[in-house]
């Protein structure tokens, strides 16, 4: 063919696409991908049925579950997975609900019962769950202990292809916690494939560490490695007793003086138990934080130090637990968390949405409970609180959910 007629064939091609384009009319808009939301079974253990859990699930009205697979009160222990599971999972779907995420005590490939735990859920159709957490040591540079943790995922993304799984990143706020920040723990995933590795991005605790709109800033730069993600609500309060605009009271200042100069605990692991307080930090200072298999750190966990009348929290889990002795610094922050119900915080909800809309996300999704209803807020086994109430709570989480996405459509 010569060059002329060469140029005359492209030149019609373009000239019959520019025809079928005008005739077609503007292109639509393709509508957003519907997001389901799942209710977190860490706040319906006092129901151990599972027939139970799937009826409260229905009667809140979220689409699915993130199931517990942890040692007691999880729902499922880690040690039964094989036995445990399936029925669990088959009643749950049973009623319409899907399960396509658990949250088990796995920190990477070497972790008590992980290939077991990774291979039923995977012949069940499950196709992410749960994993963390990383720590800092404080006396070590922190690059070299991100460059120490890329074996370790390289070996769970490893096994997470080979059961076709994807590993969630929970997201922690705390100077301590690898992830905090997103861009170091993205430093560690950016070579890896996100269908192996990648975060559960926790919109409370990254609105707490990304204070002043920093959070969506680091959603958008972990982009499609945002797997899943997890919604809870919370407050900055004060946290000094200084009334009527007077000056601070002996007794506060006496326990502030007390107070500054000793340890300040360490955070517990974020274990099965549910090792966080009931403002959604790590267990520590003047309480004793639970040791928890998922609160690994790089190396051995956070050092701990003895908080005004209480003992320092440890980072359990492989690597090693915390001392008793740790730096010396505030035991009474100025400032604390405090959890609110979905909607009354500090979480922006519709430009969460709008990003999401953005970085077309479309992995799991669930609500987190964590401000106080009861006992179900802490994983407890038994409430304390009408069944109807704590129920109600978490139904009302849904529906501020849905009316802060309503205008992204993607609920």
């Amino acid at each position: 063919m010569k060059r002329r007629d060469f140029l005359d064939v492209l030149l019609a091609m373009a000239a019959a696409n520019t025809a079928r384009s005008q005739s077609a009319g503007p292109v639509a808009p393709q509508p957003a991908k519907k997001l389901k939301v799942d209710a977190y079974s860490r706040h319906l253990q006092w129901l151990r049925a599972p027939d139970e859990v799937a009826e409260a699930v229905i009667e809140m009205g979220y689409d699915g579950i993130d199931l517990t697979v942890r040692p007691y009160p999880g729902h499922v222990d880690p040690e039964k997975v094989e036995t445990d599971l399936p029925p669990f999972v088959k009643t749950l779907r049973k009623q319409g609900l899907r399960v396509d995420a658990i949250t088990c005590p796995i920190t990477d490939a070497d972790s008590p019962n992980a290939e077991k735990i990774l291979q039923t859920a995977s012949s069940l159709g499950i196709t992410h769950y749960w994993w963390g957490t990383f720590r800092y040591q404080p006396d070590k540079p922190v690059l070299e202990q991100l460059d120490a943790l890329k074996p370790r995922v390289a070996k769970l993304a490893a096994l997470n292809a080979k059961y076709k799984m994807t590993a969630m990143y929970h997201t922690y706020s705390g100077a301590a916690t690898v992830g905090a920040a997103i861009w170091d723990f993205l430093y560690v995933l950016r070579n890896f494939d996100p269908a192996q590795v990648g975060f559960q991005y926790d919109l409370g605790h990254m609105t707490n560490a990304g204070g002043n709109g920093t959070w969506a800033l680091s959603l958008r730069a972990a982009d499609r490695y945002i797997a899943g993600v997890s919604v809870k609500d919370s407050v900055m309060e004060q946290n000094l007793d200084v009334r009527g605009g007077g000056p601070m009271t002996p007794e506060v200042a006496a326990a502030m003086a007390a107070g500054f100069g000793r340890g300040r605990g360490g955070p517990g692991g974020p274990g099965p138990g549910g090792d966080f307080g009931p403002d959604g930090s790590p267990a520590g200072g003047g309480a004793r934080g639970r040791r928890g298999p998922g609160g690994a750190g790089p190396g051995a966990g956070q050092a701990g130090g003895a908080a005004a009348g209480g003992r320092g929290g440890r980072g359990g889990g492989p690597g090693g637990g915390g001392g008793r002795g740790g730096a010396a610094t505030a035991t009474i922050p100025p400032w604390r968390v405090r959890q609110v119900p979905l909607g009354e915080g500090m979480d922006n909800l519709p430009l969460f949405a709008s990003i999401l809309k953005e970085i077309n996300f479309s992995g799991p999704m669930e609500i987190q409970a964590e401000y106080p209803n009861g006992g179900a807020n802490n994983a407890a086994d038994k409430i304390t609180l009408p069944r109807a109430q704590v129920l109600g709570a978490m139904k009302r989480d849904l529906l501020a959910l849905k009316a802060a996405f309503g205008p992204s459509g993607l609920l």
